[in-house]
């Protein structure tokens, strides 16, 4: 009795926790986000993938190196996709009223 009573108390809390459904415009904007950054990681691995498996040379199979850059293109397009979400497609770059702000730079 006492353990249906916490978990049907613990169900209560959990559900009072759960997130509401995301608008169709903010679904859009994710899959835009996500469509532009898997064609700058395809465009970024492109030599990764036409590698292929290369059985009795030296240094044929894939090793470390490609997998740390297959790894850094993942997180680079993670991270597009959050600046994306975050500012907008302003390339990571913030924007005031939808003008991307200037980077401050010294004029000679």
């Amino acid at each position: 009795m006492k353990s249906s009573f916490l978990a049907a108390a613990s169900i209560l809390l959990l559900a009072g926790c759960a997130s509401q459904p995301q608008s169709q415009a903010t679904q859009a904007d994710a899959t835009a986000c996500t469509n532009a950054a898997d064609a700058g990681y395809q465009n970024s691995t492109l030599d990764l993938q036409a590698r292929t498996l290369q059985n009795g040379l030296r240094y044929g199979a894939p090793m470390q190196v490609f997998d740390a850059e297959r790894m850094g293109a993942m997180s680079q397009r993670d991270q597009a996709i959050q600046n994306c979400e975050e500012y907008g497609n302003q390339n990571g770059t913030p924007s005031v009223n939808n003008v991307p702000v200037v980077a401050p730079h010294i004029v000679n």
